[in-house]
């Protein structure tokens, strides 16, 4: 939970423990050794936002650890173009590891760009913009008019082990400066805004089809599954779908899967492959659009209804559920 007080934000301090995957005590603790200003609202305690990077120090002292993040390729480290300095110092932050594509994960995005060459690209879940760089990178380098509408809620990056443990206070805007130091603003849209929201106000972002969308946002079982079933009947015939972190037995989220084996895995109206990544095998799906799913798009269009809210989980309107899910 985060308050304000005194036009500065507060962190509460037992949502950070959970965070953190330390006990309350601890934090409290490193907070009073710090001589941190505890501020006490309802009976509870909170930090304030300049206060919070000093209490990470604390918490997480190995966070400098070089061993700690990306192996940087020769090839990257070595080329003169702005966005590939501007990845080469992203990567080095330690917030990076290991919420962002890796290396050979971004690569791979940027040769479907150089090889697809879609014209309306959007990506839900941006965290930081290093996919976004080599998603921009690729329609660089393929010349034409692409772009990219990138979707997140920008929310400050706060160490949530195992997915990262350094602390970014402004993400959009170090998104923004990322974009512009590679060179590749031109290419780029930004939207501080949950999936949802942006999807319901799609075509005031788009006036042309979605030709290929990576979603790389919420995790869970619901959240991927709203994302895909709000935005694919946006994308074009012959469009492409790709979503990340498909193995939950590594990645540890279990919603991309989820959707790929009920709407994608046995459907006519989509093409699938399944790619391997490295260094640990999160995983991908790129999916391509062929035709239709009529009976997606009216389920999705019938959920929005009143009268959905009515039959919704009775017998009625689990029939019509299981039906328009074939």
């Amino acid at each position: 939970m985060v308050a304000n007080y005194a036009t500065e934000d507060l962190y509460l301090l037992e949502d950070l423990s959970q965070r953190f995957r330390v006990t309350l005590d601890e934090i409290d603790g490193v907070a009073t050794a710090q001589k941190l200003n505890k501020h006490q609202i309802d009976g509870k305690l909170y930090l304030r936002k300049s206060e919070i990077k000093q209490l990470i120090d604390e918490i997480f002292p190995n966070v400098n650890d070089e061993s700690w993040g990306y192996e940087i390729p020769e090839y990257l480290q070595n080329s003169i173009s702005p966005w590939a300095k501007t990845l080469v110092k992203m990567y080095r932050e330690k917030f990076t590891y290991p919420a962002s594509v890796s290396p050979s994960q971004g690569e791979f995005l940027k040769s479907l760009m150089c090889n697809i060459a879609p014209k309306n690209v959007v990506e839900i879940g941006c965290f930081t913009g290093i996919s976004t760089i080599w998603l921009a990178a690729g329609l660089e380098q393929t010349g034409g008019a692409g772009n990219i509408n990138s979707i997140d809620l920008f929310e400050d990056i706060i160490p949530a082990p195992p997915y990262h443990r350094a602390y970014l206070p402004n993400p959009l805007e170090y998104a923004q400066n990322s974009i512009a130091s590679a060179q590749l603003a031109h290419r780029v849209k930004f939207h501080k805004s949950n999936s949802v929201a942006a999807g319901e106000r799609i075509h005031e972002i788009l006036s042309e089809p979605i030709d290929f969308i990576y979603i790389d946002g919420d995790h869970t079982k619901e959240g991927c599954e709203k994302d895909f079933m709000l935005f694919y009947p946006h994308v074009a015939i012959g469009g492409y779908i790709v979503l990340h972190d498909i193995y939950p037995e590594y990645c540890n989220w279990d919603g991309p899967r989820y959707t790929i084996d009920k709407y994608i895995k046995n459907s006519p109206h989509f093409e699938l492959m399944e790619v391997q990544t490295s260094p640990v095998n999160y995983g991908m799906a790129v999916i391509r659009k062929l035709s239709r799913a009529k009976n997606l798009e009216l389920r999705t269009k019938l959920k929005k209804t009143v009268i959905w809210q009515g039959i919704k989980g009775k017998p009625l309107g689990n029939f019509i559920k299981s039906y328009l899910s074939k």
